[in-house]
């Protein structure tokens, strides 16, 4: 009897831990190399992202746990994206979280919104 509870005890466990990894995604994105004034739930500078290969910037509210933005550089970094559940009132509904930075090139980024 104890075993057959020790072995369901393990199966919920790793099914716990599947649903909880399965909430989660990674994502390359570009980070411009300078950022901006935007209003979320209040005024504050925003960084432009886009995705790899895509054309225009866009702004990103949030922020990412473990990157450490300095202004005159362009990163491609790589994130996980995780939904957030019992979130407070005008927070993001996203976790970012840096797994690791690909580039970090001196530069001006182009086509930033004016």
């Amino acid at each position: 009897m104890k075993l057959k509870s020790i072995i369901l005890v393990v199966f919920m466990l790793i099914i716990s831990c599947e649903k909880n990894n399965l909430d989660v995604n990674e994502k390359t994105l570009m980070i411009a190399s300078t950022k901006v004034d935007c209003v979320g739930v209040a005024p504050q500078k925003c960084l432009l992202t886009k995705e790899v290969g895509a054309e225009n910037w866009g702004y990103f509210y949030s922020s990412i746990a473990g990157f450490n933005y300095e202004e005159g550089f362009e990163y491609e970094i790589l994130i996980s994206e995780k939904d957030i559940e019992n979130l407070p009132q005008d927070a993001s509904s996203k976790e970012y979280t840096l797994i690791k930075v690909i580039s970090k090139v001196e530069k001006t980024s182009e086509n930033l919104p004016e």
